[in-house]
């Protein structure tokens, strides 16, 4: 076997091992609270060593900022949106991946450590609302954008959703078209008082 073959091997390995841990980490997240959990208990899930788990991941906010995108990719999140009607659309096809991954959503939401990790990337996440206020309202004064920005990534996100769970007792599906709806208003794409299927509207729009 050549050097470069054994480097691939190695290399393939790590890879291996590497997403084991990241793997563990979600489903130790999904079964017991986010601050609870510990680098012991996740190599135990992983089945390896403490010194591996160390060797891809210096510390455990390390491993938790590299569980983040991995937990976004499990729920179908490809990124922030950054045009009104994708926003419009996010929570239709996010709510009711939430419902299937409950456990890991609120462990996220209810910590301190994941309220730490979606804070690293809101600079981000507030970027992508106003652009997507501004894609909808381009001449609208900058300090209202902010404001609408504000709402609709309250409206837009795991918090709403679990809002229009608990309080409202509505199922993934229905508390996306809600959060749609009402993101939709406040983008001005549709008037309050309108019931037309939204779902509908945005598939024909897709279509032209």
């Amino acid at each position: 076997m050549t050097t470069y073959e054994l480097t691939s091997l190695r290399e393939a390995h790590k890879d291996q091992t590497r997403a084991r841990i990241l793997d563990a980490a979600i489903e130790e997240m999904r079964e017991s609270k986010l601050d609870t959990l510990t680098i012991a208990k996740v190599a135990e899930r992983a089945k390896v060593t403490e010194r591996t788990v160390y060797r891809h991941f210096l510390t455990r906010e390390d491993l938790l900022k590299a569980v983040w995108p991995r937990m976004q990719a499990r729920v179908g999140s490809s990124g922030f949106p950054q045009t009104a009607d994708a926003l419009i659309a996010t929570p239709l096809r996010l709510f009711p991946r939430f419902d299937e991954e409950e456990g890991l959503i609120r462990a996220s939401i209810s910590s301190e450590t994941g309220r730490a990790v979606r804070l690293s990337s809101n600079p981000q996440r507030q970027a992508a609302m106003l652009a997507c206020v501004t894609d909808a309202m381009p001449r609208m004064d900058d300090a209202v954008k902010r404001r609408r920005a504000a709402i609709v990534q309250l409206i837009d996100s795991a918090y709403g959703w679990s809002v229009l769970s608990d309080f409202w007792g509505l199922d993934g599906a229905e508390a996306g078209r809600a959060a749609a709806e009402a993101i939709a208003v406040l983008l001005g794409r549709r008037s309050a008082d309108d019931e037309s299927d939204l779902t509908r509207d945005l598939t024909l729009g897709e279509e032209k």
